[in-house]
């Protein structure tokens, strides 16, 4: 009896795939795109104010204004004059808004022949470029911005006996608070690096709950920390770290709707499919129309030597 083999199967070679012909063509499983969401960006947690700069493109703004007098009030006897003061104005800044933006072409055949809709996942990665380069931006101007520093007790990289995570973010917190200046810290950023020493330092660990359905030791997940909501990112500028700032004070984006039809809000990243019927194909594109601003760099601090 002839003895019948199973034919070779299938290979990939680049973008080629080579089938035997006994055998049906193979399924196509595409890997799904990861969304904005997913993406660890985090300059609107950071700066959280709008301003609309719709029809100027510029902004004259204010950083730092005291909250306060100069002096200090005194006791006023009967029929005395009030004792006289002055303030310190805050320092004037301008600052205009930048178009950022990315744009591919697809032919035609490319997509008549593909299974999927190209012309999405191209935006889609567009998109996710420029968000992610625009993130950036606004942690680099934070971190111009900031000037104050709280250096950590001892390394958390190399942990030693002396290495106090929470000491040192609890010191970090105090700096901005002594400034009486309104600031109230809610946020604490750090590298990935950073996390995952600062949730496994023994001091930290020491002092973590045990109770409850969702403990540190068993899912490594702390989004708490001494009164701070930590957000994990990468886009911190280089020789920044940890960062624990007041997200709602810091600063602002202010953003400008240049329209043209383009899809999405003018506060984000907005896209565009254009028909060109010349070459037989499309072109997308996306832009983020914006500027970062820092209004009160006091209200945030980096923790150094970490």
């Amino acid at each position: 009896m002839p003895t019948t083999y199973a034919p070779q199967a299938p290979t990939i070679s680049g973008d080629l795939i080579t089938v035997n012909r006994l055998v049906n063509t193979p399924t196509l499983l595409q890997r799904t795109l990861r969304t904005l969401v997913q993406q660890r960006l985090v300059g609107d947690k950071v700066l959280t104010g709008e301003v609309d700069l719709t029809g100027t493109g510029a902004v004259n703004y204010e950083i730092s204004e005291a909250i306060m007098s100069n002096k200090s009030s005194e006791k006023v006897d009967g029929l005395m004059e009030y004792p006289l003061t002055d303030d310190t104005p805050a320092s004037s800044a301008m600052a205009t808004t930048d178009k950022w933006g990315l744009a591919t072409e697809i032919a035609d055949e490319l997509v008549a022949r593909n299974r999927m809709d190209i012309a999405m996942r191209k935006l889609t990665k567009l998109a996710n470029r420029i968000a992610f380069g625009f993130d950036a931006l606004c942690l680099s101007a934070v971190g111009s911005a900031v000037t104050q520093t709280q250096a950590a007790a001892a390394s958390w990289t190399t942990p030693t006996s002396n290495t106090d995570p929470f000491t040192d973010v609890a010191l970090a917190v105090a700096t901005v608070d002594s400034l009486n200046l309104g600031y109230a810290p809610n946020m604490l950023l750090a590298t990935p690096l950073r996390y995952a020493r600062l949730i496994s330092a023994a001091k930290v660990i020491d002092r973590a709950p045990r109770e409850g359905n969702d403990p540190l030791l068993l899912t490594a997940r702390m989004f708490d920390f001494a009164g701070l909501t930590i957000v994990k990112t990468t886009n911190l500028p280089s020789g920044v770290d940890v960062m624990v700032l007041d997200s709602q004070l810091l600063g602002s984006i202010g953003w400008e709707d240049l329209g043209g039809d383009y899809q999405g809000a003018p506060n984000g990243v907005q896209s565009k499919r254009i028909r060109k019927d010349a070459n037989d194909g499309w072109r997308v594109q996306g832009r983020r129309v914006g500027v970062p601003l820092v209004q009160e760099p006091g209200a945030a601090v980096k923790i150094t030597g970490t």
